[in-house]
């Protein structure tokens, strides 16, 4: 509105008294990379609205799967769309190392303080370039109706009576290469030499393997499977639905990532995005996440119901400590090797 037009609305106002003759003030507003589907929906709940009303600024949600989001940031790198993404494990790592990120401030972002350090990732010069909204983890689901004694250790997938009824996340799946690369540790291979591993591999009788959490459910719900690696949190909500099926942090560890946000470089509204990643990861938003969808709170001194407790990625009893968490530099500069040796050994072979 031109400077004219508006000293004329503010005589127009000074002599009636009438307010409502002003025009409304745009509200504020950053567009925020989330996920879909009960992630979104949780962070919607959770984060998205209750930011939104407390500090009146409008948060514009843009769902995609993490590859997405990078490629989005990769395209956008000089005038980006996004103010805030969510990103997973691994992939964050990528976007820090294409400089798409800005750093996040503590003094800016205050609430990075109350989070646990497995919370909070830096880069070689001690930046934080993320901090995460809840951890999930990888463990071992399975039927209570078909299975009496609970599996104990991820070697107990090859026993003979679970041949032909077991399933893992296939490299595709976020977890699939980190599930691999732990398995050769278990079985005296590493990062650098999987051999080991996929000689594991080929003398087990999957049934399938699955791209997506929501496909591994599919198999435990058909019972198409009866014991396999799958998502605690979907384990649980399967649980929930009074499925036979339970889940069991392994001995050797169950395996973790986390959901994880980070300010854009070059956005134009940082002072807003980092109210936003503030209010994220705040001890409200971390509890409602942890009752919503099972992530286990990056937030110290989040008090959780019984019911949440029974269902965090660590197990009842266990902790943060009690996941193993991947070495993402080491599993991205292995990762197109892993794929195509699994592609190779494995997928073809079954």
């Amino acid at each position: 509105m031109i400077t004219s037009t508006r000293s004329v609305l503010a005589a127009t106002v000074l002599l009636t008294g009438v307010g409502a003759a002003l025009p409304a003030v745009a509200q504020e507003s950053i567009t925020v990379a989330t996920y879909g589907g009960e992630w979104g929906a949780a962070m919607q709940a959770c984060i998205i609205d209750p930011f939104t009303r407390e500090t009146g600024i409008r948060v514009v949600p843009e769902p995609g799967v993490s590859g997405v989001t990078l490629s989005k940031l990769r395209q956008q790198k000089d005038s980006p769309t996004l103010d805030v993404v969510w990103l997973d494990g691994g992939v964050s790592e990528v976007a820090a190392d294409d400089k798409l990120l800005k750093p996040i401030d503590s003094a800016k972002v205050p609430a990075v303080a109350g989070l646990i350090p497995e919370g909070v990732y830096k880069d070689e010069a001690g930046a934080v370039f993320a901090v995460s909204t809840g951890f999930y983890s990888v463990g071992l689901a399975y039927s209570t109706r078909d299975i009496k004694e609970a599996p104990t250790s991820w070697l107990d997938l090859w026993k003979p009576e679970y041949a032909g009824a077991v399933t893992f996340p296939s490299p595709a799946n976020a977890m699939g290469v980190p599930f691999i690369v732990h398995l050769a540790g278990l079985v005296g291979g590493s990062v650098e030499n999987m051999t080991p591993a996929f000689d594991k591999l080929k003398q087990l009788k999957v049934s399938a393997y699955f791209d997506s959490a929501g496909a591994g459910t599919n198999l435990f719900q058909s019972g198409e499977v009866i014991v396999g690696a799958h998502y605690a949190n979907s384990a649980y909500a399967m649980r929930d639905q009074k499925l036979p099926i339970e889940f069991v942090v392994p001995k050797e560890g169950a395996i973790g990532g986390d959901i994880r946000l980070h300010l854009v470089a070059n956005s134009k509204k940082q002072e807003a995005a980092e109210k936003f990643v503030n209010y994220a990861i705040g001890k409200e938003p971390a509890k409602c996440m942890a009752e919503k969808i099972y992530v286990g709170p990056a937030t110290s001194d989040v008090e959780l119901s019984d019911h949440a407790k029974q269902r965090m990625p660590w197990g009842p009893t266990g902790s943060i400590k009690s996941l193993v968490l991947p070495d993402w530099n080491q599993i991205n500069a292995n990762r197109a090797a892993i794929i195509e040796a699994f592609n190779r050994n494995v997928a073809l072979k079954k």
